[in-house]
Parts: structure tokens; sequence; C-alpha cells
């Protein structure tokens, strides 16, 4: 599990990998606005093995309980957590509506390297093998995510996708930045927002026809 490398994502960090070795590089100009104080505290406590039992437990209660106030990386994590705990289905559901949700964060982002690649290769892979040999189960759980989707609003600053570009790291690596437009115009929010969702739950159900032909 390489939580590692996806909490230096999380950290808001821009990092750099040759060789193994890791490299932090600042944000600089609009990047520098994007506030990850909260999120860096609340994955420390998930991941660090010292959190305290209950502590961990009625962060978790809070987390699920205000799901839209929280980033995608967040719920990746909250993923991890409850399904590593016995509760499958549970886990199951927020490590899709994450990605779901982060696909969507990927969509109406300017910069097209943006990508949540790193949180599905980390998180995805036993979450994926339970689910993709139970279909009914998983179908259950996708048409929850769905439709939890649809009839909720994100909350949080979508522009966390922004630090896993490109444009974030050439403009940490010079140092200075034009301050060009991290997201795409707000009007166009809803009509991508939609076919997102569309798109997901289509590509899905394409999915699971293919597997019971």
């Amino acid at each position: 599990m390489r939580l590692t490398l996806t909490l230096l994502f999380v950290l808001s960090c821009l990092a750099c990998f040759s060789q193994g070795d890791v490299h932090t590089v600042e944000p600089v100009g609009v990047y520098k606005e994007i506030d990850m104080t909260n999120t860096i505290r609340i994955v420390k406590l998930l991941v660090d093995t010292s959190t305290n039992f209950a502590a961990k437990n009625k962060l978790i209660d809070s987390i699920e309980q205000n799901p839209n106030n929280y980033i995608p990386p967040v719920l990746y994590v909250l993923s991890y957590e409850v399904f590593n705990s016995g509760n499958k289905m549970d886990g199951s559901f927020w490590f899709y509506l994450a990605q779901l949700r982060a696909r969507y964060d990927v969509n109406r982002c300017a910069d097209k390297t943006a990508n949540a690649s790193e949180y599905n290769s980390t998180f995805g892979p036993a979450i994926n093998k339970y689910a993709l040999i139970r279909l009914d189960t998983l179908q259950q759980v996708i048409t929850k995510v769905v439709a939890f989707e649809r009839s909720n609003q994100e909350n949080y600053d979508q522009r966390w996708i922004n630090l896993t570009g490109m444009n974030a790291m050439s403009d940490g690596l010079s140092k200075k930045s034009d301050n060009k437009p991290l997201s795409l115009p707000k009007n166009e929010w809803a009509e991508i927002r939609k076919k997102t969702i569309d798109d997901y739950y289509n590509d899905f159900e394409n999915y699971v026809m293919s597997k019971k032909k």
C-alpha cells in the first residue's frame, strides 16, 4: 500500500520522483490559494496507526455524515479504512463515489494533464478485486453512488485536482506563475457534471452487460 506516495499528493506538495527520491516543489501563484490544511490533518489522522481508535472512529463517522465537505482524496482514504475494517459494501461505496467525484473535478479542470490516476491505482485494486466478482452487489453500490451524486452537491474546493497537473509542477519549478484560470467557466459545470455522471453510469452498465453475456 503506497500511502506515502498518495499522502504527498494530498498534502498539496507538488512532487517530482526520480530514482526513488522524492523532491517537493512549493506551489506558487494561484496554486498557493488552494488550502489543504484541513485535508492534511484529516489524512494524517486516518493513516497514522498511532491514532487513538476511538478518535479515528469519530473522525470516520464525521466524514461519513458530511461527505460533501471533503475532497475526493479524503474519501479515497476513508474507503480504504472502512473497507479494511470489514465493511466491504460501505468501503466500496466511498471508493466509487471518490472516483466519480474525482472524474468530475478532472473534467472541469483547465489543466488537461491533471488526473486522479494515482489515487485509483493506490486504493482501487483490493476494492475492484472484491467488487468485480460480485456484479450484483457492485450494481447496487454503483446505483447508490450515482443516486447520491445526483442528489448532492460538492461543497469542497475542486481545485485540489490542479495540484496533480503539469501546470502546477512547471510553475512551482520556475517559481513564477501566469495565474491563468485553473477551472473551466462555472456556467459549464452543470453540463459537465451531468455528462460525467451519465457517462460513469453508462460505462458501468455496459461493462455489466458484457460480463453477463
